[in-house]
Formats: structure tokens, C-alpha cells, sequence
């Protein structure tokens, strides 16, 4: 466009090579509607183009750091209002966490139990002189800690079975 109005000058006004008529001023007009034709159309082609134009904000990717995946069963905040640190956002499915609590705890009572069991394998060890009274009193000893523990149901059955089954073989006998 520069360009063209440098030469336009050029021509009919500095040099005069030609006269300025109607005619040349149509020709001149029309030769530059057409370079801004063509200008418009290009631009066309390499502005995006949209019929609806949204802003995104920006967003942060939220995960959990929890050791297996889980189910959200709530979101606790509403949509499209601001949130503050440390607000809960979420509640998840507490079912597989309430399981490994059970099982941890059934794992400790056991624990407890054979320590007991063992604290009275190492008193009955003392009396291990008088061999027919020290078996008698390991069977009696053994006896009253498994009916406790099947009374309290701290440990599955079979586990109290084994146990039994256990100290059965180690005395001679079955509890």
C-alpha cells in the first residue's frame, strides 16, 4: 500500500509523466480496493476463528495420594466458588480403609495374644523340674489363654484351632 502511494506520487506528481484524470483516479481506486481485498482475505486465513469465544481460567489437576484407587462419594465444595487451604474438597469410600483398620487390629490382638502365650512358655520353662506338674500346668495355662481369646473373639477360629493344635503337639497331647 506504501508502495503504491510512493509511485502514485511519483507519477502524476513529482515527475508528471502522466495527467491526472478521472480515469487514472478509477483505475488507481479500484487497484487499491483490490490490494485491501486481498489483504482481508489473507488475513482470513491466518486469524483464528471463532463463534464462541470462552476464557480459561487456569486449573490445578487434583490426586489423591492414596496407596490404591478409590471411588469419590461426595464433592463437599461448589462449582465455580473459591475453595481455601486445607478445605476439604472431596470424601472417598472409607469401605477398604475400614477393612485394613479391622484386619491391623486383628493382627495386633494376635500379636498380643503370643506374647502372652509365649511369656507363658517361658514361666512354665522354670518349672519344667516337676515334668508331670509343669505339663499339667502348661495345658492349664495354655487352656485359659485360648478360651479367653475364643470368649473376646480377638483372632479367627482357625487360629485359635492351630494354636490348640500346637501346644497339643508340643506337650503330648491335645488342648
Amino acid at each position: 500500500m506504501i508502495f503504491f502511494s510512493a509511485v502514485f506520487w511519483l507519477v502524476f506528481f513529482k515527475f508528471k509523466w502522466l495527467k491526472l484524470s478521472p480515469g487514472w483516479g478509477i483505475v488507481s481506486a479500484f487497484f487499491v480496493l483490490h490490494l485491501l481485498l486481498v489483504f482481508v482475505i489473507g488475513l482470513r486465513f491466518v486469524t483464528p476463528y471463532a463463534t464462541n469465544a470462552t476464557v480459561v481460567q487456569h486449573t490445578v489437576q487434583l490426586a489423591p495420594r492414596l496407596p490404591e484407587p478409590t471411588i469419590v462419594t461426595a464433592a463437599l465444595v461448589e462449582e465455580n466458588l473459591p475453595v481455601k487451604k486445607g478445605q476439604p474438597l472431596f470424601q472417598f469410600d472409607r469401605r477398604p480403609y475400614a477393612y485394613k483398620v479391622e484386619q491391623l487390629e486383628a493382627q495386633l490382638a494376635e500379636a498380643a495374644q503370643n506374647a502372652l502365650i509365649l511369656k507363658a512358655n517361658g514361666g512354665d520353662s522354670q518349672t519344667k523340674s516337676g515334668k508331670g506338674e509343669g505339663q499339667s500346668g502348661l495345658r492349664a495355662i495354655h487352656a485359659a489363654v485360648f478360651d479367653t481369646i475364643a470368649r473376646q473373639g480377638a483372632v479367627r477360629e482357625d487360629v485359635v484351632e492351630r494354636m490348640r493344635t500346637r501346644v497339643g503337639s508340643v506337650t503330648g497331647n491335645r488342648v
